[in-house]
């Protein structure tokens, strides 16, 4: 249950603004959307991504439809509520986070690494996604959940636990699924919008993940690479690098599977994704990033081809010798 204090906080507030982190996923952007359109502030408003946002997940803002907040709507907020983002650095707002650290933030997230920045904090890791989060607030708070805030909802919890096939999805997943679903969340159109809608600049970008997939560590890593210049030539942006990790992971008897994909010249964003028997958070970690015990991530400077060795070599190393 969410605490008092922090209903009473949000009930209060008269002019909140919500964020969550670079690059939302989806359970980022369900859970902003949907907080948005249940707080009763009069005067509330989202700080949506631009042109960092895959454009298969643009559905989203269209179902969501809540005011936008800039840099000046940011600055006057009374409420800065942080929803997905595991540390301060990784909040998306216009600027640093040095210009927003003085207000009042409240933070809802579910990320182990989380090391509870806000005035108040709302950190529950055993948690399937944010999205579930926010669903117990909304029924502890006794605010309104329409169809279209249920489906928004619906989306990241599926997306985040991989279609309930991860071990965060838990019997109280289920029961707020259950109560989505009674609240009106179209599941039929969720799923056809997260996995029947690929564009064919999409599917182009899926075709090179999978020539590019390869094996090391005696078959217990598949990998796959994406160069900016791959990117670009299957007509796609990194920001439309969501999911894809889930093409190397699909490979039976791996222990872990990565895409490492370059962001921009010099940067390389890397998935990481461990089975059931890996928790790969510890080398995200080693590697200056964070995440979930089955799920992380790191963005690591250097020249891709320097990265993938890196991480590589500490991946091997991270599971050691084979049985």
């Amino acid at each position: 249950m969410p605490p008092a204090e922090l209903i009473t906080a949000l009930n209060d507030a008269q002019a909140p603004v919500i964020a969550g982190h670079t690059n939302p996923d989806v359970d980022a952007l369900g859970a902003m959307l949907a907080l948005g359109r249940v707080l009763p502030a009069p005067d509330k408003a989202v700080v949506l991504p631009g042109r960092h946002l895959s454009r298969r997940l643009r559905f989203m803002l269209d179902w969501g439809r809540v005011p936008m907040a800039d840099a000046a709507r940011v600055a006057r907020a009374d409420v800065l509520v942080t929803v997905d983002a595991a540390g301060p650095g990784r909040v998306s707002v216009p600027g640093e986070w040095t210009a927003v650290e003085d207000k009042f933030v409240i933070n809802i997230d579910h990320h182990v690494t989380n090391p509870d920045y806000g005035r108040l904090n709302w950190v529950v890791d055993s948690a399937s996604s944010s999205c579930e989060l926010i669903y117990r607030l909304i029924v502890a708070a006794g605010w309104s959940l329409d169809g279209v805030t249920a489906s928004l909802l619906y989306a990241g919890i599926h997306a985040d636990t991989c279609g309930f096939t991860l071990p965060t999805a838990s019997a109280e997943t289920f029961e707020a699924m259950a109560g989505l679903v009674r609240a009106g969340a179209d599941v039929e159109q969720v799923g056809a919008r997260l996995y029947r809608s690929h564009h064919p600049h999409e599917f182009d970008l899926m075709r090179t993940v999978y020539h590019n997939t390869r094996l090391v560590g005696d078959g217990r890593i598949a990998y796959s690479t994406l160069t900016l210049a791959e990117i670009q030539a299957a007509g796609c942006t990194p920001a439309d690098i969501d999911d894809q990790v889930s093409i190397p992971r699909s490979l039976s008897g791996i222990r872990i599977a990565m895409l490492l994909s370059e962001a921009e010249p010099g940067l390389v964003r890397v998935n990481l994704r461990g089975d059931e028997s890996t928790e790969i958070l510890p080398l995200a970690i080693s590697l200056g990033g964070g995440g979930h015990a089955h799920s992380a991530g790191v963005r690591v400077r250097g020249p891709m081809d320097e990265v993938v060795r890196r991480v590589l070599d500490h991946a091997v190393s991270f599971l050691g010798p084979s049985a």
